[in-house]
């Protein structure tokens, strides 16, 4: 049986494969204060401020799907870019992706099963060999960089590292929180619109590290991200693995009918 779309009898044809889901992620970071982020987070969040900006390499399979790691890697393989801001949503604190934008059909769909409001765009980051000269490891003084196009360049950051640290700002904003929304389109049909929040059965940081960090916020026609900024705390490049299974849901929303 088919998770998604496509649907055939073997289900091998779907889009996205059922979960556990595996990742490997890369991230380029850059901790801010908005001024206001009021435009672009849903009413029943109340926005606290904090944000978090990153470019990111992921390498993801399904435990179904493990053989795509060599039959066909440009399955297990996208690029990554989001904002996320600090909300407080029943009196408790979350981590909410109003914007986040892949290089990858199956990735964006995935994310719209749980949530994100994924878009496709060019995104491309600092990558590091071992054998390199300068840009083997990551290093004191270490400059790194990213960037997504959409139409034309709507996110850039630049992360230049100066020490090795325990931890990154986003592990105190709290769980995730999504929104999956699925209208309906006639008479007897159900409206999905829910508050979710995805579980990760299993989360392992790699190294982190910390520095000066530069972010530019361009937006476009249908990206309002010209957001202005009240602080630039500090860039972070760091590596993680975690495992999803499960989305939880927190809060049907009446849908809003025209």
């Amino acid at each position: 049986m088919s998770f998604s779309l496509p649907i055939t009898r073997t289900g091998k044809s779907n889009i996205v494969p059922p979960p556990p889901w595996y990742y490997g992620v890369t991230y380029i970071g850059v901790h801010v204060k908005f001024s206001s982020v009021n435009d672009i987070v849903p009413e029943m969040f109340d926005p606290e401020g904090e944000g978090w900006i990153y470019i990111a390499e992921f390498i993801s399979t399904s435990e179904h799907t493990w053989e795509y790691m060599y039959a066909d890697p440009e399955l297990t393989q996208y690029m990554e870019g989001a904002i996320g801001v600090k909300v407080n949503f029943r009196g408790k604190s979350y981590l909410y992706y109003p914007f986040m934008w892949v290089d990858k059909d199956w990735a964006l769909v995935r994310g719209w099963i749980d949530g994100y409001p994924k878009k496709i765009a060019k995104i491309s980051m600092t990558k590091l060999h071992p054998l390199l000269p300068k840009y083997n490891k990551p290093v004191r003084e270490l400059t790194l960089g990213g960037y997504a196009v959409r139409g034309s360049a709507i996110i850039k950051l630049q992360v230049s590292l100066t020490e090795k640290v325990d931890k990154t700002p986003i592990q105190s904003f709290g769980p995730l929180i999504n929104i999956r929304r699925f209208p309906s389109r006639g008479d007897g049909e159900d409206d999905v619109y829910e508050i979710v929040s995805r579980v990760r059965d299993e989360s392992v940081m790699g190294e982190i590290w910390r520095g000066d960090g530069k972010v530019e916020l361009r937006g476009s026609i249908n990206d309002e991200i010209n957001l202005e900024l009240d602080k630039v705390y500090g860039g972070y490049y760091f590596t993680q693995y975690f495992k999803v299974t499960t989305t939880t849901l927190l809060e049907k929303i009446p849908a809003k009918k025209a």
